[in-house]
């Protein structure tokens, strides 16, 4: 056994000593056959204290609570240690407009050391573990963040990484996992077609796979926010706004929160609201069908697959939400909810956050801006609450989004149709356009 760590199957409780051995069995319980295994740690968790006083340059902050043993085998470009972000503009927002006090905090991926994504952190894990495990290739599919971030980290651990992504898929993903010289597969079809291909051609060759998002490795890394909060803001949030595609944010969240349990019972899973956009919101649809039909047994077994969804959002565009029983199932525990925006107003949100903040945000960040601003709508946030809004993407990401988001150009021909520029009309015009 491990004396740090082992894994365990959710399904019929067996323990797998280490990584060593998942990776030997082809990330499958070797009793039963199931994907789904969690990571147990043997480390005293008040440890966590004395590394919540210090400032970190990375995760790799919190060692002791991540499946590696060896630091040597590291590979990092400094993430996960990134700053929340207090933006007063949207608490001013919700007390001038509902009459409600909140805290909100932002935390933005966008300045991941890596790739400026949310999956900056599992894709640094992912490629220490098999550096330390001696595996060479590894299989991915992918809407686009992934993909990136995957190719990256994988490339400099020497692995050589073979990428499945959709036909919608964004040039600029595919432009970087190349520049990286990893495999690209562009799909004629859709994410869940992507994925189809990705798994036939892993059992072909015998090639470890991506497993998703209960992927034991993206759990392990992405629960290190939960960490963070507590170093930087010294609580757990009342509520988690992210958008959602997949899942592996609210998955690990709770997890995170559930391993210190035992020794930190006063934290609790903060109230997850949970964004789609409206072209592609299988896992808002299912939600709304169930709540109407108040809950009935199995309601988290019940929900549409939308074949090639018309969103222009790739790093959302999952069609097929297979992680949705699981999501769902914490979203009701946490009395917490699934939004849909509206997908034709995201570039107002983007030019909203660039003149409030001077932050350019992706559109799968814009729907999740987007959500906190439906969430008040919808009275699913609290007087004197504090809000963590996870937003995952800069605009570097989607070339075409940054075009949608030219709002203050004037063609001219002479100076005498130029007028002096005044920011505060402009600040007039975005509101306006937020409130509609």
């Amino acid at each position: 056994m491990n004396n740090k760590y082992y894994l365990e199957c959710l399904a019929c409780g067996e323990i797998i000593p280490g990584f060593d051995i998942w990776f030997t069995y082809r990330q499958l319980c070797p009793k039963c056959g199931s994907k789904h295994a969690e990571v147990r740690y043997q480390t005293d968790y008040k440890k966590l204290l004395p590394l919540f006083e210090s400032k970190p340059d990375s995760f790799w902050h919190y060692l002791d609570y991540l499946p590696l043993n060896n630091a040597a085998h590291i590979v990092s470009c400094k993430e996960g240690a990134i700053p929340l972000e207090n933006w007063c503009f949207l608490e001013d927002f919700a007390r001038t407009h509902y009459g409600i006090n909140c805290k909100v905090w932002v935390y933005r991926n966008d300045q991941n050391g890596g790739t400026g994504t949310f999956k900056d952190v599992a894709a640094s894990l992912a490629a220490s573990l098999f550096r330390a495990h001696n595996i060479n290739h590894y299989i991915v599919a992918s809407t686009g963040n992934t993909a990136t971030a995957y190719s990256k980290y994988l490339a400099l651990a020497d692995v050589a990484c073979s990428v499945f992504i959709p036909d919608n898929a964004l040039e600029a993903s595919e432009a970087v996992i190349s520049a990286y010289c990893q495999k690209v597969f562009r799909i004629k079809g859709d994410y869940a077609k992507a994925k189809s291909v990705a798994a036939e051609f892993a059992h072909t060759h015998q090639i470890l796979i991506s497993s998703g998002n209960i992927d034991p490795i993206r759990v392990e890394a992405k629960k290190t926010m939960v960490f963070e909060w507590l170093r930087q803001i010294k609580m757990i949030p009342d509520v988690y706004i992210q958008a959602i595609s997949g899942g592996t944010g609210p998955i690990a969240v709770d997890k995170g929160i559930r391993e210190m349990s035992t020794t930190f019972p006063q934290y609790k899973t903060p109230r997850f609201i949970m964004v789609q956009p409206d072209k592609c919101a299988p896992m808002v649809r299912a939600w709304l069908k169930a709540e109407k039909a108040d809950f009935p047994e199995g309601f988290e077994n019940d929900y549409p697959i939308i074949e090639a969804p018309p969103t222009s959002v790739p790093t959302l565009a999952t069609g097929n939400p297979a992680t949705y029983p699981i999501i769902a199932r914490l979203v009701k525990k946490t009395a917490g909810t699934f939004i849909a925006v509206d997908e034709n107003k995201l570039a107002d949100f983007a030019r909203l956050a660039a003149f409030e903040r001077k932050v350019l945000l992706g559109p799968a960040s814009a729907v999740c801006l987007a959500g906190f601003f439906e969430a008040l709508k919808k009275n699913q946030i609290k007087n004197d609450e504090t809000i963590l809004i996870n937003v995952g993407e800069g605009v570097e990401r989607a070339p075409q989004f940054l075009n949608d988001m030219i709002y203050t150009t004037s063609h001219v021909e002479t100076a005498t149709e130029c007028c002096i520029h005044n920011k505060q009309n402009f600040k007039k015009s975005l509101w306006e356009a937020i409130l509609k």
